[in-house]
């Protein structure tokens, strides 16, 4: 049975290792690929394949937890995310300067660093209020579709910024119930844990870029 700290240090270590293989993925052959109409049927398919795998993580508790099917879902997950962060990238690079990309992951780390801090000193339990966080999303996503169909860059503007404002929040969320001490903890399931932050800071990274340019998400 592992202490809490001896959790939270094997969730860091297995979010660097996401973070890892998302650099690996950065290199020019790669990049030329993606912009190829071969990248981009990989693109959905990693999309595809990221959706099943993760909810089939969240259905199936056990699945998370079990050695090494475990680290085979989070390294299905982590390959197909790192794809389509790659997808957009590319396609950002190639058609705007690469000073886009280094705001949005200035931004990006400034939010993160100032989200993780605050969740660690504010005594605002975010973890009593998963609900209203949960509302917040079917709304998000509601607002989502409509922007699929009215084609609009304002309203496209505004979902980005919507959407950056409430995964932040959720890394507020998740980081509280990684280090316990709230309502509701996270139990010692570091692969999952290691997952939800994962996602947020991807989605945040995704969301800062489409605020400046409309990218796939």
């Amino acid at each position: 049975m592992m202490n809490k700290a001896e959790v939270n240090r094997e969730i860091l270590l297995v979010l660097k290792a996401k973070k890892f293989v998302v650099y690996l993925f950065e290199r020019p052959s790669i990049h030329g690929y993606v912009r190829s109409p071969d990248g981009q049927w990989l693109y959905f398919t990693s999309y595809v394949v990221f959706m099943v795998t993760y909810i089939a993580m969240v259905c199936l508790k056990n699945a998370g937890r079990k050695f090494p099917l475990n680290f085979i879902l989070l390294g299905i997950l982590t390959l197909s995310m790192g794809y389509m962060v790659l997808f957009n990238m590319g396609m950002i690079s190639a058609h705007y300067e690469f000073e886009s990309i280094l705001i949005a992951v200035g931004i990006t780390a400034f939010v993160c660093l100032g989200v993780t801090l605050f969740s660690f000193q504010t005594k605002y339990d975010f973890t009593s209020c998963l609900g209203i966080f949960f509302i917040m999303s079917l709304a998000l996503l509601a607002f989502g579709i409509v922007c699929i169909f009215t084609y609009s860059r304002l309203m496209y503007t505004i979902y980005a910024g919507l959407g950056a404002v409430t995964f932040s929040i959720f890394l507020a969320v998740d980081t509280q119930l990684i280090i316990g001490g709230k309502r509701h903890e996270i139990s010692e399931d570091h692969v999952f844990a290691s997952l939800m932050l994962y996602i947020d800071v991807v989605y945040i990274f995704l969301l800062c870029l489409a605020i400046e340019n409309k990218i796939i998400l």
